[in-house]
């Protein structure tokens, strides 16, 4: 193959992060990201990518407010996984960000590791 190895690092993170998805994500907001009724908002926003250190702090920790997204109420609490390690947030935010964020860049785990440090 002739990918450099940032490319290869992409596909890795994009392709475990679809399988992390699917295990720890999916059931709430659904396969295709699009949420569940009121409960669970839609993943489907490319203002994700926008503040990338919020999400993985989300991820991590979860949230536990209503969220208001685009005039809709979401009245489920998120439950944060405290237990997936550094390398399992980058894939999950790679596959998100990438899935339906329009962002075409992976989540290091430096990345990840530096906004959990600052997450409130």
């Amino acid at each position: 193959s002739c990918q450099d190895s940032e490319q290869l690092k992409y596909e890795q993170y994009f392709s475990e992060g679809y399988t992390l998805y699917t295990a720890y994500c999916a059931n709430c907001h659904q396969a295709d990201g699009g949420g569940l009724a009121d409960l669970y908002p839609p993943l489907l926003r490319p203002e994700l990518a926008h503040d990338r250190a919020r999400f993985i702090c989300i991820v991590k920790h979860g949230i536990a407010d209503t969220l208001w997204i685009d005039g809709k109420r979401y009245t489920r609490p998120m439950p944060g996984n405290a237990r997936l390690p550094d390398i399992e947030i980058a894939e999950i935010t790679t596959y998100v960000l990438t899935k339906w964020a329009n962002d075409s860049t992976y989540t290091s785990i430096e990345t990840v590791t530096q906004a959990l440090a600052a997450c409130q």
